[in-house]
């Protein structure tokens, strides 16, 4: 049998790892971002697995949402896995941070995170087998300076996945939390420069703070992440639900 699972943000970074790696091990896979000439690019470089479908599109959109579960449903008859991947809000100090702000942080991550799996569910309960992942980040388990937004979200969509992964457990469905922490993505990039700037120090200064931080003194790799999302997309992982699991080189360990 082969198994299908939808990957959001598959265009980029931790996405395009996941997609490429699920395929790889023969998956037939939906992938899913805002960019329809990135996701062809990401489809071409696949292998091993059925030619990947492309769906564009922004899930911020409920009506996208919707649509998107709906087509999927009807054209494979099934959903095994799926892989709920989106940027989290813009850094911000929480003195800078005004409480008409908070909605929309929820509105990008959190509400599209939880109404995929409202959609989803009765899918994979209907063919008794289903694997949703969800993709946090470490702070939402520990707090870190200016990212106060991101926190926020993220600490909710932990907080929501283990009461799902207990309402669907006797489903077969699992719903786990992989927690990325300093990856090398343009996410990354982005952050370094971010520290850069408001640091007043050199990009190569920004980076070695960072690293500095991990045990294992280097960011890790989109690759490196893929490789557990996807054993928890796996039948391998059938024991394995409302886990909050960091892939960071040993960070946390250390807070």
């Amino acid at each position: 049998m082969t198994r299908l699972a939808i990957v959001l943000g598959a265009s980029r970074g931790i996405g395009r790892a996941t997609a490429l790696r699920l395929s790889s091990k023969g998956y037939a896979t939906v992938l899913c971002a805002r960019n329809r000439n990135d996701l062809e690019k990401v489809a071409a470089e696949a292998s091993g697995g059925p030619a990947p479908h492309i769906v564009p599109g922004d899930i911020t959109s409920p009506a996208f949402r919707a649509e998107l579960i709906d087509a999927v449903d009807r054209r494979f008859g099934r959903i095994d896995v799926l892989v709920n991947n989106a940027p989290g809000p813009a850094p911000g100090a929480f003195d800078s941070v005004s409480a008409d702000a908070i909605g929309p942080a929820m509105e990008q991550k959190l509400v599209p995170y939880l109404d995929l799996v409202r959609t989803t569910a009765p899918v994979m309960i209907r063919n008794e087998f289903g694997r949703i992942v969800n993709i946090v980040g470490n702070i939402g388990k520990e707090p870190a300076p200016g990212m106060f937004l991101s926190g926020l979200v993220n600490a909710a969509v932990a907080n929501a996945s283990k009461y799902l992964a207990h309402q669907y457990a006797r489903h077969n469905v699992t719903v786990n939390c992989v927690h990325p922490g300093v990856i090398r993505t343009q996410r990354y990039d982005r952050a370094v420069q971010h520290m850069s700037h408001t640091g007043a120090m050199s990009l190569q200064e920004a980076e070695d703070r960072l690293r500095r931080a991990i045990p294992m003194d280097r960011p890790g790799s989109a690759d490196e992440v893929a490789a557990l999302i996807g054993f928890l997309s796996s039948e391998d992982a059938s024991y394995l639900t409302g886990q909050q699991i960091s892939v960071d080189g040993g960070q946390l360990t250390c807070v």
